[in-house]
């Protein structure tokens, strides 16, 4: 393309220290959780139905300063600088509706980011609840601690040095990756099974972890940060490389499945009605948890609309899927950064004209790593 590198990179960095605190995850998680869970569970056990009364962090009042200063740097990004103006209006949209709580302003920003519920995931997700039972859970004897061993061996012996494990009680997820830090974070104080240690080996570092590592070894910075819509297939391949490895979990995909329903079902309704809907799959704990993830933001969860991410995992999974039956040469194109099955034809140029390199690291060792250390560890 005959651009500035130095230029681009330089540009990508300043607009992307401006859009990452904007943590629009952060924003939308209850503060009240525990107190809202509990008084909402003790009325569905009480025969009544209520809407859950969340509150949220406050929101920093610099971080639009730091968004429209930010863009002055989109200047010298050449042809890149629609892509770092979209950043930049993308997070200006999303600190927008964190301030107003506004339902469709909410709806409106997190469809902005992973898209539509599509068609063929809500009818997938209901097939496979159909055809699929609950399954049941076998005796998880892994300690956090020894978890934690055993990903720090991972990332040793992928060469990646400078990766680090947070073993701490403060997240929600049993197992993260935050790129930017290059982290991999394990829950402390919660217990896995091996095959369930196997899967996330493949899951988080085969993908989450690989993906970034290799996006931040390319020329052009910005194939390391995850532009719109990139979740869907970085969640989607996930899933594809558990397929691949003969790691799928049942359990999980029919949590999956769950997650689209909810989606679905949250555009057009408040936060009991999302639960009733996925309450004869599940548990009522379950269901809360489910119908937490699409509600939260919304100040009013008794109106239509919300997160509506959740839809991508098995989203995802069908796009990635019927994409690599046809184009099973674009793997290494995906793998070798944090953008989204879309891009794949700009991806091809860029590898054409040496703006980025094939992948240095490979899912296919991580594999062949998480059989010997599991067993081993």
């Amino acid at each position: 393309m005959g651009v500035d590198l130095d230029a681009v990179n330089h540009a990508t960095r300043v607009v992307l220290d401006a859009v990452h605190p904007v943590r629009y995850a952060h924003y939308i998680t209850p503060t009240n959780l525990a107190q809202v869970r509990a008084e909402f569970l003790d009325a569905y056990n009480a025969g009544r139905a209520v809407d859950p009364l969340f509150e949220y962090p406050p929101i920093p009042g610099q971080l639009a300063a730091a968004l429209d200063a930010a863009r002055a740097a989109s200047t010298g990004a050449g042809p890149w600088r629609e892509t770092l103006d979209r950043e930049l209006t993308y997070a200006r949209a999303g600190l927008a509706a964190l301030r107003s709580r506004d339902p469709e302003a909410m709806t409106s920003y997190s469809q902005s980011q992973f898209g539509d519920v599509a068609a063929a995931a809500v009818a997938g997700a209901r097939r496979r609840l159909a055809e699929q039972p609950p399954t049941v859970d076998t005796e998880a004897t892994w300690s956090s601690d020894r978890v934690a061993a055993v990903m720090g061996r991972v990332l040793a012996e992928l060469g990646l040095d400078d990766w680090t494990i947070d073993h701490n009680d403060r997240m929600a997820a049993r197992m993260s990756v935050v790129g930017r830090r290059r982290q991999v974070r394990v829950k402390r104080g919660v217990t896995f099974t091996a095959t369930t240690v196997r899967r996330l080996i493949v899951h988080e570092v085969g993908t989450h972890v690989l993906r970034t590592a290799n996006g931040m070894r390319q020329p052009l910075h910005l194939l390391a940060h995850g532009i719109p819509g990139y979740l869907g297939t970085e969640e989607g391949l996930a899933v594809w490389h558990e397929q691949q490895a003969g790691m799928t979990d049942p359990g999980v995909m029919r949590r999956y499945a769950l997650r689209v329903i909810a989606c679905d079902t949250a555009l057009r309704a408040g936060f009991r009605t999302v639960f009733d809907a996925v309450l004869p799959h599940t548990t009522a704990d379950e269901a809360f948890d489910l119908t937490l993830r699409v509600k939260r933001g919304l100040l009013d969860t008794s109106v239509p609309g919300g997160y509506i991410k959740d839809h991508i995992y098995l989203g995802g999974f069908i796009e990635v899927t019927n994409h690599l039956e046809r184009n099973p040469g674009d793997h290494d194109l995906l793998m070798a950064c944090k953008w989204p099955l879309s891009e794949v034809p700009m991806l091809r140029t860029l590898l054409d004209d040496r703006s980025s390199i094939p992948p240095h690291h490979r899912v296919d060792k991580v594999v062949d790593l998480t059989r010997t250390v599991v067993a081993e560890g």
